[in-house]
């Protein structure tokens, strides 16, 4: 029996120590390769496989079950690889010169694949050991010359991916929170993308097909989302997102496309698409629940949104070239429509209060709308068809109604509504026809219809004690 036991006991400490064991694999094929692997702990495993010359290798292993695997094909490669803590993956695949470094703490999963010459990746998911960076993840594949990645992930559970396809890409990463999502595809040459995250369940998507495009996104708080396309050369988007459960898009197709979303606040939404060249779009939404929408397409549209409250809706289509257009909304429940067909079309649209509604349509060349709504439970519509027609709508006061509907040339129009419930309608179909409608006071209704060329009106209203 006491034999027994102690057959038992040598065998458990056998055991022990074959668990405590190290393992490292290093093989070199080529000449001046150079590989140093130091193991602290247990279970670690490293494998290192050069193939070429001048290659060089660090991995330094500090706890229990490290998983390292580097594979460097090609000449002039050098990869340094640190894992401190628990069960972190790190896999590395460098085929031509280039530098990979990989630093990890507990948990966590990174793959690094570059096939090409020069290209750079950093991926860096450690904070302090025992701070708990654990779960992260992330894919780094770089196909080209000259391309740079760098990615840090601190906290737990974030998820990053990174592919470049081309020469001179760069994209860098930065998440600082839990459960955030980070997404770059860049497939061109000179392409630039910056993602930064900070909080819980951001998630961030950017696609850039093309040469020398530009997407930057910035999302502090929780629930943000921010995607980004971008198809062609030279387009530069920036998305700024504080607060939580935001969200932003931007699709840009062609060359030149400038577009920048800022929200402060709480679930507010914008999307902006541009299709053409050299359009310029800027969406600025302060407060909670507000949406914009921005569609351009054609070349050297320009549009300019800014919502300041809650709950404001902006929508703005831009079909044709050189057109133009400002919307500002200060207050809550506001709602503007601009939509613009043909060229060189001018709105300008201002409101402030609460549950104003503002309808622009220009179709045409040269039209130019200018509406102003101060107070509240406003409605004006402007419909412009032709060539330099002229509109200019101010409410001041509550519950106004105002249309303006021009077809032709050189048609002109001023509405001025003061005080409560007026309602003013202003048709005009020709040439050259002028009409002003003045109306103080409250409850006035008038009606100018103009048909033919070179008309007249002047229409004033106001209550006999205003």
């Amino acid at each position: 029996m006491k034999k027994l036991i102690l057959s038992i006991i040598a065998l458990m400490c056998v055991s022990l120590v074959f668990a405590q064991f190290n393992n490292s694999y290093v093989y070199q094929l080529g000449n001046v390769n150079g590989s140093a692997v130091n193991q602290t702990g247990n279970l670690n495993i490293s494998d290192v496989d050069q193939e070429g010359n001048n290659n060089f290798s660090t991995v330094d292993q500090t706890g229990i079950q490290n998983d390292s695997e580097m594979f460097q094909f090609g000449n002039g490669n050098d990869s340094d690889v640190d894992q401190y803590g628990t069960f972190n993956t790190s896999f590395v695949h460098q085929g031509g010169p280039g530098n990979a470094s990989v630093r990890q703490s507990d948990d966590n999963y990174s793959v690094v694949y570059q096939d090409g010459d020069n290209n750079y990746s950093h991926v860096d998911q450690y904070i302090d050991v025992g701070d708990g960076a654990d779960n992260n993840y992330s894919d780094v594949y770089q196909n080209g010359y000259g391309n740079w990645s760098y990615v840090q992930e601190k906290g737990d559970n974030n998820v990053s991916y990174v592919y470049q396809d081309g020469d001179g890409n760069k994209a860098d990463v930065f998440q600082l929170g839990n459960y955030n999502v980070s997404e770059v595809y860049q497939i061109g040459d000179n392409n630039d993308a910056d993602i930064d995250q900070t909080g819980d369940d951001n998630d961030s998507w950017v696609e850039q097909w093309g040469d020398t495009n530009d997407s930057d996104v910035t999302q502090v708080g929780n629930f943000n989302i921010a995607e980004n396309q971008q198809w062609g050369d030279e387009n530069e988007s920036d998305i700024d997102q504080n607060g939580n459960g935001n969200y932003a898009g931007t699709g840009q197709y062609g060359y030149h496309n400038y577009s920048k979303i800022d929200q402060l606040g709480y679930d507010n939404w914008a999307l902006t698409f541009q299709d053409g060249n050299y359009n310029g779009s800027m969406v600025t939404q302060f407060g909670d629940e507000n949406d914009s929408y921005v569609d351009q397409y054609g070349n050297a549209n320009g549009s300019l949104v800014t919502q300041s409250g809650d709950y404001n809706d902006s929508e703005v289509f831009q079909n044709g070239n050189l057109n133009g257009s400002g919307v500002a909304q200060v207050g809550d429940d506001n709602i503007s429509l601009v939509d613009q067909g043909g060229m060189l079309n001018m709105s300008s649209v201002l409101q402030m209060g609460d549950r104003n509604d503002s309808g622009v349509d220009q179709k045409g060349m040269g039209n130019f709308s200018d509406v102003k709504q101060f107070g509240d439970d406003n409605v004006s519509i402007v419909d412009q068809d032709g060539t330099s027609n002229i509109s200019g709508v101010i409410q001041t006061g509550n519950q106004n109604d105002s249309y303006v509907m021009q077809d032709g040339f050189l048609n002109a129009s001023g509405v001025l509504q003061t005080g409560f419930l007026h309602v003013s309608e202003v048709y005009q179909t020709g040439n050259f026809n002028f009409s002003m409608v003045n109306q103080f006071g409250n409850n006035h209704y008038s009606n100018v219809t103009q048909f033919g060329n070179n008309n007249s009106s002047f229409v004033t209203q106001k209550n006999s004690s205003f």
